[in-house]
């Protein structure tokens, strides 16, 4: 397919015009930040949203946090969450209510958001096995992650139906796809959003880069995680789109590029990448009615 001739510094002009998120988001991304903040006042924002409420009590009794007994509370839920979790679970929301109401006949929005849930939450279950600590920017970095190609899809149709059609027609990556077509990549056009609406800079930086984590000199570590959790989510069967180059898992743990996450410090041979994937296939199909929804229509 030929490339198009595209104006980048148009496309940023346009993305500059993207409205900002709602105000629930703003009020609690300020009740997180505060130390003296209590429980009880997030609870009071939440509640006043139903369908928040019942995001955040999925994610509460999510099988990836591995608790013996249901959470039925919303308290109960944000003191098993914490508050940072919440605010990630509000961000992602918001996200998605904002792109929610484009339709698209190409590009399966369901699906979209399947995968990017299945890879928040595959990001804090690596994030525990590799001991990075407590950090809910892995499980916000791993929802919005690929949120760029919903951008391209909604704002930029035309271009992106052409690097949906490479993208079946080549096998290839979506990567590949839109460095050909447009110059630039979802990665790329997500960072720039998330700046603009204020993210924060760990969570940018790892959406940015997480289809290549050597560039990242900041969050290496975090970074590295987010690349795994988008490939072990593509190896449990649940790609953004049903024709996207597989992934051979055998191919993979030989390649340069786990070899450089390795170097950096990871335990990853072949044996725990199989260990990993078969845990991930098995935490994804315990979520089949749950967190697998949560985005969802």
């Amino acid at each position: 397919m030929k490339k198009t001739e595209f104006d980048v510094d148009a496309l940023v002009r346009r993305i500059e015009k993207i409205p900002t998120l709602p105000v629930i988001s703003q009020k609690i991304m300020e009740i997180t930040g505060d130390e003296n903040a209590s429980y009880k006042k997030l609870v009071r924002i939440v509640e006043m949203d139903q369908s928040l409420a019942l995001k955040v009590l999925k994610m509460a009794n999510s099988a990836f946090y591995g608790l013996l007994s249901k959470v039925s509370s919303l308290e109960h839920a944000l003191v098993v969450l914490g508050m940072s979790q919440v605010k990630s679970i509000v961000l992602g929301s918001s996200v998605h209510s904002f792109f929610s109401h484009g339709e698209s006949t190409t590009f399966d929005r369901t699906r979209f958001w399947k995968h990017a849930i299945i890879c928040s939450q595959v990001a804090a279950l690596l994030g525990k096995h590799f001991k990075v600590g407590k950090d809910d920017s892995l499980f916000l970095a791993g929802l919005i992650h690929d949120v760029g190609k919903v951008v391209l899809d909604q704002y930029f149709h035309e271009e992106f139906l052409q690097i949906v059609e490479h993208v079946s027609s080549e096998k290839t990556t979506f990567s590949e796809a839109e460095i050909k077509i447009l110059g630039t990549t979802h990665y790329q056009v997500a960072a720039k959003l998330l700046k603009q609406w204020k993210f924060p800079d760990m969570v940018i930086m790892q959406v940015l880069y997480h289809h290549a984590p050597w560039y990242d000199i900041h969050y290496l570590t975090n970074s590295n995680i987010i690349y795994l959790a988008n490939l072990f989510t593509k190896l449990a069967g649940y790609p953004c789109h049903p024709d996207e180059k597989e992934i051979d898992l055998k191919e993979l743990s030989d390649s340069p590029e786990i070899g450089f996450v390795r170097k950096s410090g990871f335990s990853l041979d072949h044996d725990t990448m199989e260990r990993l994937n078969s845990q991930i296939r098995e935490k994804v199909l315990e979520e089949a009615d749950n967190v697998m929804s949560l985005f969802g229509p």
